[in-house]
């Protein structure tokens, strides 16, 4: 049941699943408070952009070093590099003063996902990253469109080699598979025919942009779910008229926010027809989420195992404990699974039970024993129990 005012333990759950964990100001504020305002509050805040965005080398300056025969430097600064991308997202994930955007930052990530180690070009996955945090919260129908044109997505998933005279499916298959409508909600055509209407469709690595170059591109038609579509525009807008779309990003929602056992179908309808209603606002769904009864339920409040990203930021953002250098928390969580920017595969981290092994949890304790050695000893025993894993 939806909690009229929320106590301490609804704040805390609230802050553990929605915020990034239960920073004491904001938790504290929330308590007393119905569910409704205080989801409101949270979604309220304004997505912070992190300051001091870092700058990486150009796809030029790389060319120009393999060219001089410098592979081991071209090597050695590109580690750095990612090493410094992944540092600046840590420290924003400390720092920010609007978690649960921040919160959705990470859930595009792990839903659009692309590896930084595959792109191999900091600056490309950074944007990526930027536009993710500029539609975290805003509209899924132009977030989908806008990851079609990027060109880290276009890069990782080879969607800039698809030419009409050599059709290249990965962009097209994960599209359907693992962004939009799910597997078994389309046929083996309808790859073929998304892949078609996305010919031409490339990157200028130069000037880090998309372009879309019309030589290369099949301009003949392809018909996709029923309907004929000219480009990859049109077979967007195609799959975002399809209901399964809206379902699809629902089920996601409540294997993040709620349990990773099989969904409510009816919960799941409600949450999709709003969704829709509202033209695929992110707030919206959202909204339906976590004031839904599902979310509130205390059967499902011990239901979803802490990735590392979870553990390491909720420990810092909710405990008074002595600052680590965030190469080090970068170290531990890539220890623990969580390797940012080098999801193991384009269906991103699998999440839920599988965070849990025998290895991770003596690594989990490991680490928990080293960065709360500080704390008062009840404290640190209530953050080494198996449940604060699940919380």
């Amino acid at each position: 049941m939806i909690p009229s005012t929320l106590t301490p333990a609804d704040a805390q759950h609230l802050m553990a699943r929605a915020c990034l964990g239960a920073e004491a100001p904001l938790l504290h504020s929330l308590q007393g408070k119905s569910a409704q305002a205080a989801i409101q509050e949270l979604l309220s805040l304004a997505v912070d952009t992190p300051a001091n965005s870092p700058t990486f080398s150009s796809w030029g300056s790389w060319e120009s070093m393999l060219h001089n025969g410098e592979m081991g430097q071209a090597r050695d600064r590109l580690n750095q590099e990612k090493m410094t991308l992944k540092q600046w997202w840590m420290q924003h994930l400390l720092t920010t003063a609007s978690p649960l955007a921040e919160r959705m930052v990470m859930f595009w990530h792990n839903h659009f996902t692309t590896s930084i180690n595959k792109v191999n070009q900091p600056n490309l996955i950074l944007q990526q990253h930027q536009l993710l945090r500029q539609h975290a919260l805003g509209n899924f129908k132009t977030l989908l469109h806008a990851i079609a044109h990027d060109p880290a997505m276009l890069i990782y998933l080879d969607g800039g080699m698809n030419y009409k005279e050599q059709p290249n499916e990965n962009f097209a298959r994960e599209l359907l598979e693992l962004f939009t409508l799910g597997a078994g909600h389309y046929r083996e055509s309808d790859i073929k025919a998304i892949a078609k209407a996305f010919t031409g469709w490339t990157v200028d690595r130069n000037n880090n942009r998309f372009v879309f170059e019309a030589q290369h591109h099949d301009a003949s038609g392809a018909t996709f779910l029923g309907q004929t579509v000219n480009d990859g525009d049109q077979a967007l807008d195609v799959i975002l008229a399809h209901p399964r779309t809206a379902e699809y990003i629902a089920e996601k929602c409540w294997n993040a926010f709620i349990n990773t056992d099989q969904a409510d179908p009816a919960e799941i309808s409600r949450w999709a027809t709003n969704f829709r209603a509202s033209g695929y606002e992110i707030k919206a769904l959202l909204e339906s989420v976590l004031l839904s009864d599902a979310f509130w339920a205390t059967q499902n409040r011990d239901k979803l195992s802490k990735s590392p990203l979870d553990l390491i930021v909720g420990l810092f953002r909710s405990q008074s404990l002595p600052q680590v250098p965030t190469v080090e928390l970068v170290k531990w969580s890539e220890k623990l699974g969580q390797n940012l920017f080098v999801p193991p595969s384009p269906k991103g981290w699998a999440g839920g039970a599988a965070w849990i092994t025998p290895q991770s949890l003596l690594d989990r304790y490991s680490l928990l024993s080293k960065l709360a050695h500080s704390l008062p000893h009840a404290t640190l025993t209530a953050l080494l129990d198996p449940a604060y894993q699940l919380k």
